[in-house]
């Protein structure tokens, strides 16, 4: 779900990548960027998926 609530962007770069197994290079042909551009959407992704699971962590132990 929270992949899902990513911008599209990041999402298809994350999916590519993590779920996939897409090197940068191909990720950067499939879908017409760079492959630094393809780097950066997916370390953004990450910090937005982190940023998100902590959040819902600590939602959790405060409804505790």
């Amino acid at each position: 779900k929270l992949i899902q609530e990513l911008p599209e962007r990041y999402q298809m770069v994350f999916n590519l990548y993590v779920l996939d197994g897409y090197p940068h290079k191909e990720i950067a042909k499939l879908l017409n960027i760079s492959e630094g551009t393809s780097k950066s959407n997916l370390s953004r992704a990450r910090v937005i998926l982190r940023n998100k699971i902590e959040t819902n962590q600590l939602n959790k132990n405060e409804a505790l």
